[in-house]
């Protein structure tokens, strides 16, 4: 618990009730403290769970609504938000498999949303196909280098291109018609700039139909 006193030196007034110790003073300490000492803590934490790890099972056994009050307490910090984002964010980047997952989730969300209903079930099932089949499929469809695009398509520069619908979301107006808008014969790679050039018309493929150029 904590309480608003006499300012410290540094100008706070949040204070422990407990000790009168100043909050934000003792977290900006503690900070520095961790970032100093990152590997050695890591190290006694490591170690100390691997002594203690019964007594520490017996404890959440035994008080799962602590457990909870504190994962929630330490969640709704910024800090752990960051370092969670940045986690995420790296394992998207090094993991197609995974990045997959999460893009194929928020599709299939979206996709009943505007339906007027719920995603209800695992992706996998709805679809028919695991995430990593949906990669060995896609990636049978790579466009190769060219002139806009001398790389060619990777994994490495997901974000330049898309998954496209060959067939349209739009045309699939039934909740029922899920699988088929997301059937893998139902999907290309395409760059994005086509991609967004081509919006919901049914129009083939990139190859068909290239973008019209821009006037000089």
């Amino acid at each position: 618990m904590t309480y608003e006193g006499r300012p410290c030196n540094e100008g706070h007034t949040t204070k422990y009730a407990s000790n009168s110790n100043c909050v934000e003073c003792k977290e900006f300490y503690m900070k520095e403290y961790r970032d100093d000492n990152e590997q050695y803590i890591k190290e006694y934490g490591k170690e100390y769970r691997i002594i203690h790890k019964e007594e520490m099972k017996k404890f959440r056994d035994d008080n799962p609504e602590i457990i909870s009050a504190r994962q929630k307490i330490y969640k709704s910090k910024s800090e752990f938000k960051k370092r969670r984002n940045e986690r995420e964010r790296e394992r998207r980047q090094e993991d197609p498999v995974y990045r997959t997952k999460g893009l194929l989730v928020s599709a299939l969300w979206g996709f009943c949303n505007l339906r007027g209903s719920k995603k209800e079930g695992r992706t996998h099932e709805l679809l028919g196909y695991t995430a990593k089949e949906h990669n060995d499929y896609i990636e049978t469809l790579f466009q190769g280098p060219s002139e806009d695009h001398p790389e060619g398509m990777t994994w490495k520069n997901r974000s330049e291109w898309a998954v496209d619908h060959i067939i349209p979301q739009s045309h699939f107006t039934s909740i029922d018609q899920l699988r088929e808008c997301f059937a893998l014969s139902n999907l290309k790679p395409e760059w994005k700039d086509w991609n967004i050039w081509k919006n919901d018309r049914f129009v083939g493929s990139s190859e068909e139909f290239p973008m019209p150029t821009k006037a000089a």
